[in-house]
């Protein structure tokens, strides 16, 4: 008997041993983590950060985001991620849509999820960033926030004040493009009222161009008649340059449509005014985009990539039909690629398509692949990828998607 008494209170040692090894484990994994305050209002949170001296980052999150989520279970839990996190920041989260959240949601301005928000230790909004992120990128933004010269509202308090260089200048316009701050249009515009030459130098001329929404037509005017001189300050080739100066007359000519209630000859005009060359893929562009995102009808914006296709009276190349059809793939449902699939196998290419054939072959392996075909998808993928003038990012997705060689 005393040697099973002996033997259960051994094991009973080596159980408690095992659960506190297993105890201590769990907390040194947790430790490694972000650590997140709770329980605390925001108005506790700010004074922990002033008494603390420490920035507050702000994680303004919603239950349903799946980024939200991606940054919970594979970026926060990182030991890279918490280590400097938690050695610089009061870290908190809030769900946007629930309790105090929707009262700040506002104060925020926040649109988008996730949406992360760095505040120095008085409470002072200093930085921004949209969208979720992987965590070596994640720790540099934390780093970029610490920075004046990267805070998003320190940069955007100066150039109020016209007190930025060009080249920060263009840094805060670059930032503010991405986080599509409606204050920017002013600001932008004042900058330009001071500018003689929007083609100055590379700063002034990466801002014009890469970062303002709504140009004047004098401007890209301007733009349009030195196209050589766009190209050796950004050192941009044909391609780059005519691509990125329609890019900002189809915007201009957009804007110039929903000034006239949706009069479609508004457009029309502001196309032929800067590009007319240009007007019958301008126009075709317009009506697939109007298809997608005003009557929000993939079967329609289908029907109209299907029609360009076939139409040999004013056509455009297989490679524009491919930029529109692979570019908004994701809001194509799955009888769209099954029809479109049937349209590209019947379809033959013309003298237009010469050189960019691999566009019909990388529409064929989209719309093969839609439909689990991955058969038919390898055949058109190693047709594109053997086709002499596929560039080579494409080359190299399609090599390593499909395992191909040379």
């Amino acid at each position: 008997m005393r040697h099973s008494g002996y033997t259960q209170k051994k094991s009973m040692r080596h159980i408690t041993t095992l659960f506190l090894a297993l105890s201590l484990t769990i907390s040194a994994l947790a430790a490694d983590e972000i650590q997140f305050v709770k329980g605390m209002t925001w108005a506790q949170v700010k004074a922990k950060a002033l008494k603390e001296k420490k920035m507050i980052f702000f994680d303004a999150y919603a239950t349903w985001c799946g980024p939200c989520k991606y940054m919970d279970n594979s970026v926060y839990t990182q030991k890279a991620a918490g280590d400097y996190y938690n050695a610089n920041y009061i870290n908190v989260k809030m769900d946007m849509e629930a309790g105090e959240g929707i009262t700040l949601s506002e104060e925020f301005n926040i649109s988008a999820y996730p949406t992360f928000l760095f505040f120095s230790p008085d409470g002072k909004l200093v930085h921004k960033y949209v969208g979720g992120m992987e965590v070596d990128e994640f720790v540099q933004l934390g780093k970029d926030a610490k920075d004046p010269s990267k805070q998003y509202f320190t940069l955007k308090d100066k150039a109020k004040k016209g007190l930025l260089s060009d080249a920060d200048f263009t840094t805060w316009a670059s930032l503010a493009s991405d986080l599509e701050d409606d204050d920017s249009e002013d600001i932008l515009n004042n900058y330009y009222a001071k500018k003689t030459d929007i083609l100055a130098n590379k700063d002034i001329a990466t801002t014009a161009i890469l970062h303002t929404s709504n140009l004047t037509e004098k401007q890209l005017s301007y733009l349009y008649a030195n196209k050589i001189k766009i190209k050796q300050l950004l050192e941009w080739d044909d391609a780059k340059t005519n691509n990125t100066l329609y890019s900002l007359l189809f915007t201009k000519a957009v804007n110039a449509y929903d000034r006239t209630n949706s009069n479609k000859d508004s457009f029309t005009a502001v196309i032929r005014k800067f590009d007319p060359s240009n007007e019958n893929y301008a126009l075709k562009d317009f009506d697939f985009k109007l298809a997608l995102y005003v009557d929000k009808d993939p079967a329609k914006a289908t029907g109209l990539l299907i029609s360009y296709l076939k139409d040999n009276q004013k056509p455009v190349s297989v490679e524009a039909i491919g930029n529109w059809f692979i570019n908004y793939a994701s809001r194509f449902e799955e009888e769209n690629f099954k029809t479109m699939g049937t349209e590209l196998d019947l379809f033959k290419l013309r003298a237009i398509d010469k050189d960019k054939e691999y566009w019909l072959y990388l529409m064929q392996m989209l719309c093969a692949a839609q439909a689990e075909n991955e058969v038919k998808a390898k055949e058109a993928a190693i047709k594109a990828y053997k086709h002499p003038f596929i560039p080579a990012e494409y080359k190299s997705y399609l090599k390593e998607t499909y395992s191909l060689t040379d």
